[in-house]
């Protein structure tokens, strides 16, 4: 199967690398930078790599992948529409928040049109085939042909996937920037406050991986509801003044940040125990 792929970013380079030990064949890529594409093309032994969307791109492959910005994605398929793509060719794009839709007009029928989102975080383009893309989950949504592709090369890849429906696709990449990119607002903040108090960002991860550890056990163990603890769960509403003392005095641009997450922990907190007093935290941080 012959795999070419556009756009040669982060993820690009991942799945060029990871496809070609998979034991595909990467047919063609193609970036703006030629210098990056060359390079990719040379460790994936790719015989067809240019500077840009040429014809070659979609010359005989099976399968071809738009790996760009989510901004990008309407303006690559455009250009995209000026060649000539086989009819039977699977296309697919990266983008965790579009849907399959945004390929339509190039010709191909909607049931061959794809959305192939890797549930990972690849903050860096690496070159060294690191397994960004093994043991992950993919969200994969569009036509029935399509589908049956992609469900083959995530298994190839051995990684898993899950389908998610088209109307779907805003929730689905809400839910994942909230797992991912909400978490290190988190750690931004609290390395703010430690910095303040003379303790180092590498101290800082070192003293509280062990609880970072274990949440994450809990939440695998028994969900985000029943893990909770702190002072939300115990109606500590003179815990919570102080905590908010210290954000307006020092990080006023933060405070709402505090309040609307302490919010959601309350309200899941109030499905653990339905008795849990919330009048005087309500006050604290709204409903």
């Amino acid at each position: 199967m012959r795999i070419s792929i556009i756009g040669t970013g982060n993820v690009g380079t991942a799945l060029a690398l990871e496809l070609r030990r998979a034991g595909y064949t990467i047919h063609a890529l193609a970036d703006r930078s030629i210098k990056v594409v060359r390079k990719v093309g040379r460790l994936t032994g790719c015989p067809n790599v240019y500077g840009g969307i040429r014809q070659g791109c979609f010359d005989k492959a099976d399968i071809v992948i738009y790996a760009v910005k989510d901004e990008d994605i309407r303006q690559v398929v455009k250009e995209s529409r000026r060649f000539n793509i086989p009819t039977d060719a699977i296309l697919a794009h990266t983008s965790g928040a579009l849907t399959a839709s945004v390929l339509s007009g190039t010709g191909i029928k909607k049931s061959n049109l794809a959305s192939f989102h890797p549930i990972q975080t690849i903050p860096f383009r690496n070159f060294k085939n690191s397994g960004f893309l093994k043991n992950i989950y993919f969200g994969i949504e569009g036509g029935s042909a399509a589908l049956a592709v992609l469900k083959k090369i995530t298994r190839k890849l051995k990684s898993d996937f899950i389908i998610i429906p088209e109307k779907a696709k805003p929730e689905y990449h809400l839910s994942c920037v909230l797992a991912s990119n909400f978490i290190l607002a988190n750690f931004y903040l609290s390395e703010l406050i430690s910095k303040s108090i003379g303790i180092s960002a590498d101290k800082l991860f070192v003293s509280q991986e062990p609880l970072i550890r274990a949440t994450i056990e809990n939440l695998e163990k028994r969900g985000a509801a029943a893990s909770i603890t702190g002072p939300i769960t115990r109606g500590d509403a003179e815990t919570i003044k102080i905590h908010l003392d210290v954000m307006h005095r020092k990080y006023p641009e933060f405070v709402e940040y505090y309040r609307s997450a302490s919010r959601a922990l309350m309200k899941a907190a109030l499905k653990r125990n339905k008795k849990l007093k919330t009048e005087k935290l309500t006050k604290l941080i709204g409903k």
